[in-house]
């Protein structure tokens, strides 16, 4: 019985023990990079989609998540997240909201943006299978700085998917 009272108390301790937090994804480098980015760049960006949205749609960027280790110096390049991910992002819903149909369904179905890059699950090409919408959630999972000049076939991913859920 000593065992098991033992044994009891030890899982009842895992359970209350906090979670260890996980060692940043990208290094000390790519964390300035992005400070700087975030700063200096990424406010335009985040206006110019929510200006294309029609309202101030929250858009939540995994930034950690989002640049890769060891890219520290292309993030300050406009074709390492603008032209590859915020930019499609911004003319797809512009696209969408282009009419007042569009507008009104965009304001009254899209309650938030999620930006992220999650390496085992980002397809290389078929930007649709990038991007899911569910609750009311648009979440964009792209790879930054790849396949750089397909804009529009991004942009085509975003339309496509936002017509299919609103």
């Amino acid at each position: 019985m000593l065992s098991r009272r033992h044994a009891l108390a030890a899982a009842a301790t895992l359970l209350f023990v906090p979670a260890v937090q996980a060692e940043p994804a990208v290094g000390l480098a790519e964390r300035r990079a992005i400070a700087a980015y975030r700063q200096d760049r990424y406010p335009a960006l985040e206006k110019a989609i929510q200006d294309a949205a029609g309202f101030p749609v929250p858009v939540e960027v995994v930034w950690d998540q989002l640049t890769v280790p060891g890219d520290a110096q292309y993030v300050s390049d406009d074709t390492y997240f603008g032209t590859t991910i915020f930019a499609p992002l911004a003319a797809g819903l512009k696209e969408v909201g282009k009419d007042k149909m569009g507008r009104d369904a965009l304001s009254k179905t899209l309650k938030a943006i999620r930006v992220r890059y999650d390496e085992k699950t980002a397809v290389a090409s078929n930007f649709a299978k990038g991007l899911t919408f569910k609750d009311g959630v648009l979440d964009v999972n792209w790879r930054p700085f790849a396949n750089t000049a397909d804009v529009k076939p991004r942009v085509e991913a975003v339309v496509e998917v936002l017509e299919k859920n609103l």
